[in-house]
């Protein structure tokens, strides 16, 4: 199973019947949710997140990487987080007391301090950061993938983006999740549009999408 979250309608253009059993949650009403998250917002996806048994998801366009925060929540036992991004969300978000998809990763090493062991910021082949801790191999991992880590010949995104091609990525990810329990796997970035428009932008990112689960799959299957 599959978790869609369709936050901007980028999903519109997606053939979801190619992902197998999927779950969509239609979102696009909900308010105080593009690139921060107010209150209100927060505790409505948390309680989708809570009663959701699926490891995949698939979190919309990068505005709303917070949601990988989010679906940490329910986990209970210590586990690493990694995570391949263009961009370092650690930072302290420009709205004060307002969480964001920039302050997302700091707010969650804030927030479950004795859960969340170890966080690695991976930015490209030769940009990997250790936020937190060091990864132990007995622990679980969760994934998470913003696609504008790619080069814009892999997918098209709403955010600038690296040089990493999908090769390298699963690689990098074989490695670090070799023997391990993934206890969550999720893919945000991409194009927000009607999906009609900008179908070639759109079919890009549905087909990346298609590659990275894949690619977990094999993870999980060796």
């Amino acid at each position: 199973m599959t978790d869609v979250f369709n936050l901007s309608g980028m999903y519109e253009g997606y053939d979801l019947s190619l992902f197998g059993e999927t779950r969509v949650f239609e979102l696009r009403n909900l308010t105080g949710t593009s690139l921060y998250i107010d209150e209100d917002s927060e505790e409505k996806l948390k309680k989708i997140a809570e009663g959701s048994e699926s490891v995949v998801h698939l979190i919309d366009i990068g505005d709303y990487h917070y949601l990988t925060r989010i679906c940490l929540y329910d986990i209970r036992e210590a586990f690493d987080l990694l995570v391949f991004d263009n961009h370092d969300d650690s930072q302290e978000p420009m709205i004060e007391g307002l969480k964001s998809c920039g302050s997302w990763i700091r707010d969650a090493m804030e927030e479950l301090p004795d859960r969340l062991s170890a966080v690695k910021l991976i930015r490209g082949k030769d940009r990997i950061s250790m936020l937190k801790g060091s990864f132990d191999s007995k622990r679980q991992l969760y994934i998470s993938i913003d696609k504008d880590v790619f080069s814009t010949k892999v997918c098209p995104t709403d955010w600038d983006q690296g040089n990493m091609e999908i090769k390298e990525l699963k690689e990098m990810l074989l490695s670090e999740g070799k023997g391990r329990k993934i206890i969550g796997f999720d893919i945000c970035g991409g194009v927000k549009g009607d999906g009609i428009s900008n179908r070639e932008e759109v079919l890009k990112n549905q087909d990346t999408d298609l590659e990275l689960i894949g690619i977990y799959k094999e993870l999980i299957s060796e």
